[in-house]
């Protein structure tokens, strides 16, 4: 709902004129909130939000729209109940998609943007156990939305919010009766990005 009222706002506000200058390539680091939506690895691994880092990178390619990419590692750990087993989670995140950054201040650029999630993920237990490590990669897509706020003429700030959709369907079913792993969340945070 957000993404499209803020769609609607910028399509009704002028944008800058197609020959202005822009930078080429934008890159950056952020630190970000993210929250997973399944239940069984937040309620086993004890954390429902994990603080951290991410880079990004983007290339302007034709008036107004960036093709983007993102990278950030999701971990967790814990004891298995019984043994005390250290108990290892490990998920990839990499995002691929088109960024439309119309012209509209000088100080503020907000976006708006949508494309893939590209998952890899493992879990292993440590120690002397029978217990198999687990891994899989997933494909979904993400929408997200934010703004790069101007400090100097190649730096930038950015704030930003983005929302995932990644499911892997499993071949044993979890504790709570599914047999998908909901891989998707919320993610949201700030950063530093340069302008070259």
């Amino acid at each position: 709902m957000i993404i499209y009222l803020l769609a609607a706002l910028l399509a009704a506000v002028p944008v800058a004129a197609a020959g202005q200058d822009q930078p080429r390539f934008r890159i950056g680091a952020y630190y970000e909130g993210s929250i997973l939506n399944d239940k069984n690895l937040t309620n086993f691994f004890g954390q429902s939000q994990k603080n951290l880092p991410g880079f990004e990178a983007s290339v302007h390619t034709m008036y107004n729209i960036d093709v983007w990419a993102s990278y950030r590692i999701y971990t967790a750990r814990t004891e298995t109940t019984f043994y005390g087993l250290v108990d290892k989670f490990k998920l990839n995140q990499a995002s691929l998609g088109l960024l439309y950054r119309p012209v509209i201040w000088k100080i503020f650029e907000p976006f708006i943007g949508t494309g893939l999630e590209i998952y890899s993920y493992s879990e292993k237990v440590e120690g002397d156990t029978a217990i198999p490590e687990t891994s899989g990669n997933a494909l979904g897509f993400h929408v997200q939305a934010g703004t790069y706020v101007k400090i100097y003429k190649f730096l930038a700030a950015k704030v930003f919010f983005r929302l995932n959709g990644v499911k892997k369907t499993l071949d044993n079913v979890l504790p709570d009766g599914s047999s998908k792993l909901n891989l998707g969340g919320k993610e949201f945070g700030a950063g530093l990005v340069f302008k070259f």
